[in-house]
């Protein structure tokens, strides 16, 4: 798969630089976007998203919240076998290819 390219952020805020919008590789930025976003958020894709903050408190939830991000990271085109731990807080680890 080609490498996507979309505006950058940093902390959600766009970056200029030379008074124009720097373009830059956003796999990264659309995987984090992923799994923050709550189904809904988009109206484009109704139901995209794995809304991670659903699960901050939750226990024994590694096995639905790896089907989640699974299923939501291959609807946007990745390759993903997430691995989810716990070891003093929540470790992801999505284990995207292209």
């Amino acid at each position: 798969m080609a490498n996507r390219f979309d505006v950058l952020l940093n902390g959600n805020d766009l970056v200029i630089q030379d008074n124009d919008i720097v373009l830059a590789e956003s796999d990264d930025q659309h995987i984090a976007d992923t799994i923050n976003a709550c189904p809904g958020w988009w109206k484009e894709n109704f139901m995209d998203g794995v809304g991670i903050m659903r699960y901050l408190k939750a226990q024994n939830v590694q096995q639905e919240l790896s089907r989640s991000m699974k299923l939501n990271l291959q609807s946007d085109g990745y390759s993903s076998n997430p691995i989810i731990t716990y070891n003093n807080g929540l470790i992801i680890d999505t284990n995207v290819t292209d």
